[in-house]
C-alpha cells in the first residue's frame, strides 16, 4: 500500500520560496512491486507577487545518480524505477503542492536512492532546494515471524507470497520456511545460516537463478522438484536433492544420473564398495569400473552403482542425496559413436526435476534411435533381461520386480541407455523437456505427461519352466510403417537366454510398430532359447480394438497348431536353438485370406518435391492422403482425391513426417519422408 508524506513549504522571506517543513533526511523501505509517494507544498509570500495560482510555482524533482551529483528524475534511467508526478492547489488557491509518486518493478535491483526537489516561483523568484528523502529498494525477505509457512504472507518483510514476478531472499530465522505447496519466484538467494525445504510433492518454479550463499541450507526432498524456464543461465551454491531408488536388495545396481554439479561418486554412496562403481564402455558394450573416490559425477552421464554393503538382503528403498550447484539450461553431452553395433551410450537426465522421455527423444531426433533402455536387474540373477525398453509406442518389462510402466518420465537421478545413429556423437538436454511431475520412485506409474502413442496394440510374453522371461509389444498406429520408424520400433540391446521378437532387416526387435491394422496382416516372430524346456506365451496390456472382439491367434508351424491367445496362454516344448519361422500372429483362424493389390515401395510411393508431397499409386485410386508429425499429431490431410495421384502442400521446419494414404477398397500404405 502507497503513503502519502506531504510537507508544507512556506515562504518566508523575499526573493525565494523558502521550505518551512523540508524533507526529513529519513531512508524508506519500500519493497518491490509497489511505490511510494513524497510531496512537497508552499504558500504564497512576498517575493513574487503570485496569487496561489497553479502555475505560480515549478517543482523540479531530482535523484542522485552518484554521491553530490544530482540529476533531473526526467533525464536519468533507474532500471525497474518510473515516476508520476501531480500538481495540486487547494480549495482557497493559497497552498501549491507537488507530489513525486515512485513506482518500484518486481524485478528492480535492491538499492538506496536519494530524492529531492527544486522549487521556483514565478516572476522571478530564486530558486529554492529541498533537503533530501530516499528509498531503499526492498526484495520480498524470509522472517518467519509466525509460523514455517512459506504460503503465509506474514511471513514475509513485504506481507506478500513471492510470485514468478517477484524475487525471494531467505533469512535465517526462528521459523525455517517449508514449501507444501506449488510455489513460484522470479529469483531466489539463500543468506548465510538460513534453511529452506520444498517438501515431497511438491515444485519451486524459478524464472531467474537459484543463488545459495555460504551455509545455506536448500533442500529438495524426494519427488520434489526445482524447475527453472525461461532462465537459462548458472545457478551459484550448492543445493541438496533427495533420491529414493526403487525397493533393492543389497548387491542390486542403478543406474543414477546426478542433478547437480560437483557430486563425488563416492560421498553420493560412501557405504558402496568402490570397486562397485561402473560406466557403460561403449566400445566393448560392458561396464568398466570407475575410481569413484577421485571422479565426480559427469553431467548428464550415467553411472552404474551398487547398493550400499549395509543395504538389507530384502527389497528395500534406499534414500540417496545429491549435493552441488543444480543444473539448469542447454546441456550438451558428448557420446562415443563406435560404429554399428557400437553406439551404445549410457546417460542421464541431469536436471533436478523431471524429464519428459518424448520431449528428449523428440529433440534429439537426428542424434538417436528414439529407444530408451532402463537397467533393472536382480543381481546375479538369470531368469529375466538387464533392461526394459521404451519407445513411444510403449514400455516392455524386463520381468523383474519393482518395474512399472514410466509412462514416459525420466525421474530426477535417473540414468538409462540411448543408442546412436549415422556418425552422431552427442545429445541435448534443455529446459523445455522438464515437467513438474512427483510420482515416487524409478518406474512409477503416472499418465499426466505421457506421450505414447494412441493404437491398437498388445504385450506377448514368455516364460520358460525354468523362470525365464521375456517381453515383447505389437502394436498398429496411424503414424507407424511396417519398416523402421523413428521412435516407435525398439530394437533389442541385449542377447537373452529366451527372446520372444520381431525381425525387421534382419534385427531383432522388443517393440514394433505396424501401418494401421489390417486383419490380413501376419506378422512373424523370432523364437530363441538356449536351453531345451517348455515355455508359454500369453497376452498381457491390450489396448484398442485388442480390447473388443478382434481374436489374436498364434500360430505354431512346427505343431500345425492355430491358437487363440485371447483364450489362454499357449503352452510349447522346444530344443535349444533360434527359429526364425517357427511362430507368426495371425487375426484370423485361417490361412485363408482375401487377396488385395500389393502396396509395396514399388506401387505407391510418396516423396517431397517444390515444397509439396507428391503421393503416386500404381495400384488402385488414391482416396485420401493425412499427413503426421512423429508425435501423430495431425498436420494437413487431403480428402475425395480418386485418382491415382495426388500433390499436398507442406509447410513448417525440415522434420521427419509419416504419411497416411488410404487406397480405394479400404487399402491403406504408410510412407516416412523428410521434409
Amino acid at each position: 500500500m502507497s503513503v502519502i508524506v506531504v510537507f508544507l513549504l512556506a515562504n518566508y522571506g523575499n526573493g525565494q520560496v523558502v521550505f518551512n517543513n523540508d524533507l526529513d533526511q529519513i531512508t524508506s523501505d519500500v519493497c518491490t512491486g509497489t511505490s511510494k509517494k513524497i510531496a512537497v507544498s508552499t504558500v504564497s509570500g512576498t517575493c513574487t507577487p503570485y496569487a496561489g495560482n497553479v502555475n505560480s510555482v515549478v517543482f523540479t524533482w531530482q535523484v542522485e545518480s552518484s554521491p553530490g551529483v544530482w540529476q533531473n528524475i526526467t533525464a536519468f534511467s533507474i532500471s525497474g524505477i518510473t515516476y508520476d508526478t501531480e500538481q495540486r492547489i487547494n480549495a482557497g488557491g493559497t497552498v501549491i503542492s507537488s507530489i513525486l509518486t515512485i513506482n518500484v518493478a518486481y524485478g528492480t535491483d535492491e538499492a538506496t536512492w536519494n530524492y529531492r526537489v527544486l522549487a521556483q516561483g514565478s516572476g522571478g523568484c530564486a530558486l529554492a532546494t529541498s533537503l533530501n528523502e530516499a528509498i531503499a529498494v526492498k526484495k520480498n525477505r524470509w522472517l518467519g515471524t509466525v509460523s514455517s509457512a512459506w504460503s503465509d504472507p506474514n511471513n514475509w518483510s513485504c506481507s506478500r507470497v513471492p510470485a514468478a514476478i517477484s524475487s525471494a531472499i531467505i533469512l535465517p530465522a526462528a521459523n525455517n520456511p517449508v514449501i507444501t505447496v506449488n510455489a513460484a519466484v522470479k529469483d531466489l538467494t539463500l543468506q548465510p545460516g538460513s534453511v529452506l525445504t520444498v517438501n515431497s510433492g511438491y515444485n519451486l518454479t524459478a524464472s531467474g537463478p537459484v543463488t545459495v550463499v555460504g551455509d545455506g541450507n536448500f533442500t529438495l526432498q524426494n519427488n520434489a522438484n526445482l524447475l527453472q524456464t525461461t532462465y537459462t543461465g548458472n545457478n551459484s551454491g550448492p543445493i541438496r536433492v533427495g533420491r529414493n531408488s526403487s525397493a533393492l536388495m543389497r548387491q542390486d545396481y542403478t543406474l543414477w544420473s546426478s542433478p547437480v554439479t560437483g557430486q563425488n561418486l563416492l560421498n553420493f554412496s560412501p557405504q558402496t564398495l568402490t570397486g562397485r562403481f561402473y560406466e557403460y564402455n561403449t566400445l566393448t558394450n560392458t561396464y568398466s569400473a570407475v575410481n569413484p573416490s577421485a571422479n565426480t559425477f559427469q553431467t548428464g552421464k550415467g553411472y552404474l552403482i551398487r547398493m550400499p554393503n549395509n543395504h538389507p538382503t530384502t527389497p528395500t528403498v534406499w534414500s540417496g542425496q545429491f549435493t552441488g550447484v543444480p543444473n539448469n539450461g542447454d546441456i550438451t553431452l558428448s557420446l562415443v559413436n563406435g560404429g554399428a553395433g557400437f553406439r551404445y551410450n549410457a546417460i542421464g537426465n541431469p536436471y533436478p526435476s523431471p524429464v519428459k522421455m518424448s520431449n528428449f527423444v523428440n529433440a534429439n531426433s537426428t542424434k538417436i534411435t528414439g529407444t530408451l533402455y532402463f537397467w533393472r536387474k536382480t543381481n546375479n540373477t538369470a531368469t529375466e533381461p538387464g533392461y526394459c525398453t521404451w519407445t513411444l509406442a510403449g514400455f516392455v518389462s524386463n520381468g523383474e520386480a519393482q518395474v512399472v510402466n514410466p509412462n514416459g518420465i525420466l525421474r530426477t537421478g535417473q540414468g538409462f541407455i540411448v543408442e546412436m545413429v549415422n556418425s552422431e556423437t552427442s545429445v541435448l538436454f534443455n529446459n523445455a523437456m522438464r515437467v513438474a511431475n512427483n510420482a515416487d520412485q524409478f518406474f512409477k506409474i503416472t499418465s499426466d505427461d505421457s506421450d505414447e502413442l494412441a493404437g491398437d496394440k498388445f504385450c506377448l510374453n514368455i516364460v520358460s519352466d525354468a523362470g525365464v522371461k521375456n517381453q515383447m509389444l505389437l502394436g498398429y498406429f496411424d503414424v507407424a510403417t511396417n519398416g523402421v520408424d523413428f521412435a516407435i520400433d525398439g530394437k533389442a540391446i541385449e542377447e537373452t537366454s529366451v527372446a520372444l521378437s520381431t525381425l525387421i532387416g534382419g534385427e531383432k526387435y522388443l517393440i514394433e510398430g505396424r501401418a494401421p491394422f489390417q486383419n490380413e496382416d501376419v506378422v512373424p516372430l523370432y523364437f530363441n532359447t538356449d536351453a531345451a524346456g517348455q515355455f508359454t506365451i500369453s497376452l498381457e496390456r491390450l489396448e484398442g480394438l485388442f480390447l473388443g472382439s478382434q481374436e489374436i491367434y498364434l500360430k505354431d508351424n512346427v505343431a500345425n497348431v492355430v491358437h487363440n491367445l485371447k483364450a489362454g496362454a499357449y503352452v510349447f516344448t522346444s530344443g535349444a536353438g533360434a527359429f526364425s519361422n517357427r511362430f507368426e500372429i495371425r487375426y484370423t483362424d485361417s490361412s485363408l485370406g482375401v487377396q488385395h493389390p500389393d502396396l509395396g515401395a514399388a506401387n505407391v510411393i510418396a516423396y517431397v518435391a517444390d515444397n509439396s508431397l507428391v503421393v503416386k499409386s500404381n495400384a488402385e485410386a488414391i482416396e485420401a492422403v493425412q499427413v503426421f508429425d512423429v508425435q501423430g499429431r495431425l498436420l494437413t490431410e487431403k480428402k475425395n482425391i480418386d485418382t491415382t495421384s495426388a500433390i499436398v502442400p507442406l509447410t513448417g521446419n525440415k522434420q521427419v513426417l509419416l504419411v497416411k494414404i488410404a487406397i480405394r477398397n479400404g487399402l491403406v500404405a504408410t510412407r516416412k519422408i523428410i521434409f
